[in-house]
């Protein structure tokens, strides 16, 4: 592994990266003559704080015509793969949050990027944030500060493939006053075609499937603000969304026995759908205190919703004999949850100190049931099985951050207990999580970094639910109520470098994770059961490496790369087993901005192979593109190309002593879409 870190280190030292540096105007300063000047001054795109990097992307040109995840795909360490799952640094156990607060689902593709301010990200979180999300966290920030009258975005973009987006935001500000209504649609369109070959025991397995999904959405959002007095602001926002899909799956499956005989050979059609609404408010209070710095943030929300989906299968057989058969499948219920959060930060001196304490509450009920089951697999009922899901979490933490000598060190603890219901089983414990930062300033332009944290991460509900469905006449899938909490270590250790046009910095990292959940496949009878399973330990070690700067005065870059050596190892079926490999991740974007009006970016994502305790997951490579065209100071013109190079494909491979499966799913067809813009009064928020 030396070796390796050795020749990344080598090949990317000197290699560019991109993040838009951007400006600000600043107060106009008088001269000794009277008359006045007005300094530009530069905002940079990117400061390091002692725990996380905060990327300002307020005046992204791309903005006025994305959504969130749009802008989290060109932001160092993150990638997001063709099923829309975000990682960072390779490792998909990440958690999101907006303002602080975990995002529900789907609140990514509904937040506008004109509505965030900057987006930070920790990969190694102090004891500040909650436990989950052991492979780092992203927060989005929003803006607060809005300009004086009425200002907002319109727009709307689509293909001739039936996708669209369309949005549109107003805000209003009048005193002390804010308040702002947003609102939009969207439809989603995607082709994809799975491949897979198993070989179980002495049967092979060969099929194909065709699918075809299609999704809307929808959402509403209400926002208001009062500056009860200048260290005084109190925000209400209520929000509404709502979203229908429905795939259609045409599929073939062919069965042969060792002697190279046929022994069944049926097609299968699936009609799936699926939809949902929910609600949620927040409130949002913040204290400014006497001293310079002292806030205290207080903030309350709560969701809920329902949602169902419906399987319909229709499998039509040649051998072993012609037939028809039908079945389905139905699960629906209602989720929800309440978050309570209070923050308080002080400065002493040079020394600063955060505290804080959480009351976080979820809880979903689902019902499953099964229609004509007894046609497909003989000897089995129809069931109704219903499954609740309760967690309740309390969290008190306190950090220091203070001067040691020339070191700036952070030591933090987080204390949470937590009591969790899956169906039958019942979990409660108490757990105390440390964590460490500290920096050391080399010289004006670099710093010397290092950071080490204890962090939980506990499954989700579908990983816990342990109803039985079959997905097919031999593919079962069956949940897990006894999982354990996942326990991760991980210690950091680089610089940081900052200049005038190019900045840079690289980690070294090791993490090793107790209990890890992993994906895991084994034979019962002619059935293929997948499932998951908590192996016995994880490990990664790795080096990454950013680096951004300019061209020249048109073309920014950003770069980042990430190698590491990813291993797990645990007993499964009797056997012990580990898998290990040297895999990478990162992402690098090109802006152009040849004049005022225009600006281009190329963005390329990639990830390497994902291990699993019984095989892997294959890599990707996506190459997006995004041109803007400003046609007046109100209005402008948008081109976004999806997947230019046609590469959006993943295999799932499963090796097992019973046998072995491999499963290719690719994204058909690259996408673009042509969108416009308005803006309305002075652009919006700033």
């Amino acid at each position: 592994m030396v070796r390796v870190l050795g020749v990344v280190v080598a090949v990317v030292a000197f290699a560019p990266v991109v993040v838009l540096a951007q400006s600000a105007d600043a107060p106009p300063a008088d001269t000794k003559d009277g008359s006045t000047i007005t300094i530009k001054a530069s905002k940079p795109s990117v400061t390091n704080k002692i725990d996380r990097r905060v990327y300002d992307v307020s005046t992204n040109p791309q903005s006025a015509f994305s959504t969130a995840s749009d802008v989290l795909q060109r932001i160092p360490s993150v990638t997001i793969d063709p099923r829309g799952r975000i990682a960072l640094r390779g490792d998909p156990e990440v958690k999101v949050l907006i303002d602080g607060v975990e995002s529900r689902s789907g609140a990514l593709g509904n937040l506008q990027a004109s509505e965030i301010d900057r987006i930070e990200v920790m990969t190694n979180p102090s004891a500040q944030f909650a436990s989950d999300g052991s492979g780092g966290i992203i927060n989005i920030i929003l803006k607060k500060k809005r300009k004086d009258g009425v200002n907002g975005n319109a727009g709307i973009r689509g293909d001739d493939d039936g996708r669209y987006n369309i949005n549109l935001g107003f805000n209003t500000k009048r005193g002390r006053w804010t308040w702002g209504t947003s609102a939009g649609t969207s439809r989603t369109q995607q082709d994809t075609a799975w491949r897979g070959h198993q070989q179980w025991g002495t049967e092979t397995t060969n099929g194909i499937t065709l699918s075809d999904m299609s999704r809307r959405s929808a959402y509403a959002n209400a926002s208001l603000a009062f500056d009860a007095t200048e260290r005084d602001r109190v925000e209400l926002n209520l929000s509404h969304y709502r979203w229908r899909a429905a795939t259609r799956e045409d599929g073939t499956v062919l069965i042969k026995n060792a002697a190279g005989q046929v022994i069944d050979d049926h097609g299968e059609y699936v009609f799936n759908s699926e939809s949902g609404h929910g609600s949620e408010w927040s409130a949002h209070f913040q204290h400014k205190g006497a001293v310079e710095g002292e806030t205290l943030d207080l903030n309350v929300s709560y969701n809920s919703g329902t949602s169902s989906d419906s399987a319909w299968h229709r499998l039509i057989g040649l051998v072993p004999t012609p037939s028809d058969i039908a079945y389905a499948y139905f699960n629906e219920g209602p989720d929800g949850g309440m978050n309570f959060k209070a923050d308080y930060e002080r400065p002493f001196g040079k020394s600063r100190l955060n505290a804080g304490f959480e009351i976080e509450t979820n809880e979903s009920e689902s019902l499953g049931r099964s229609q004509n089951l007894a046609a497909l697999v003989p000897g089995e009922s129809d069931a109704a099985t219903p499954f609740l899901y309760d967690r309740a979490t309390k969290a008190a933490y306190v950090t220091l951050q203070t001067p040691l000598g020339k070191w700036a060190i952070m030591p933090g603890l987080r204390v949470e207990a937590e009591r969790w219901t899956a169906g039958p089983a019942e979990t409660s414990d108490l757990r105390w999580l440390p964590s460490l930062n500290l920096n050391r300033k080399l010289s004006d332009r670099t710093r010397l970094v290092a950071s080490y944290s204890h962090r939980t991460q506990r499954p989700n509900g579908y990983q816990l639910n342990p109803r039985l469905v079959y997905y097919g006449r031999y593919y079962t899938y069956e949940g897990n109520p006894y999982l354990k909490a996942q326990e991760t270590d991980a210690y950091e250790i680089g610089y940081e470098f900052e200049g005038k046009d190019f900045s840079s910095n690289g980690s070294l990292y090791y993490r090793v994770k107790t209990h890890p959940t992993t994906q895991t496949r084994r034979v019962v009878g002619q059935v293929v059961m997948t499932s998951v399973a908590n192996a016995d330990e994880a490990r990664a070690m790795g080096l990454e490496l950013t680096a951004k700067g300019k061209v020249s005065e048109k073309i920014d870059y950003s770069v980042n790369l990430n190698v590491f050596d990813s291993e797990i190892s645990g007993l499964f079926g009797g056997e012990a087993l580990k898998r290990q490999y040297v895999t990478y991740s990162g992402n690098a974007v090109i802006d152009w901005r040849p004049n005022a009006k225009d600006w281009l970016q190329f963005n390329l994502n990639t990830e390497g192979r994902a291990v699993q305790l019984q095989g892997y997951q294959t890599g990707f490579y996506r190459l997006d593109m995004v041109y803007r065209h400003k046609i007046t100071p109100k209005w402008t013109f948008s081109v976004r190309a999806f997947d230019l190079l046609n590469s959006s494909k993943q295999e799932t491979v499963f090796e097992t002593p019973q046998g072995g499966s491999r499963v290719e799913n690719r994204t058909e067809r690259p996408g673009i879409m042509i969108g416009v813009n308005r803006k309305f009064g002075k652009g919006g928020p700033e």
